[in-house]
């Protein structure tokens, strides 16, 4: 089977407390494995142009003021959340999602993955 996998950086601003004061910016990086449902050839600048439709909104921006956040800015949380807006953009652009990871550092990861490859 053939897969694509892209990273995406995103660089957004939070604190753990809600307080506005005790903000601080982090650069996420984000990584995404899908693999095609159609025959059809397609490049990673459809993969890319969704990715950037789903992160764009966040990019440089204060995650604790987003209500889907819920005021919890874990990366764990971030990742649940991003996890599904991910997966849903790609299969409706016929991408089959396999496996999401997002991190603040090389040593911390947490990763998604519904298909093994």
């Amino acid at each position: 089977m053939k897969y694509h996998r892209l990273k995406y950086r995103l660089c957004m601003q939070h604190s753990f407390d809600g307080k506005i004061e005790n903000k601080h910016q982090h650069l996420i990086e984000i990584e995404i494995v899908a693999r095609q449902m159609t025959e059809d050839f397609m490049e990673f600048a459809s993969m890319d142009s969704i990715l950037e439709k789903v992160f764009g909104p966040y990019q440089y921006q204060y995650l604790n003021d987003f209500p889907e956040f819920e005021g919890n800015t874990s990366i764990e949380n971030l990742g649940e959340v991003f996890y599904l807006k991910v997966r849903d953009a790609l299969e409706r652009q016929h991408w089959k999602f396999a496996r999401f990871e997002i991190s603040e550092t090389p040593l911390r990861i947490y990763a998604i993955v519904e298909e093994t490859f």
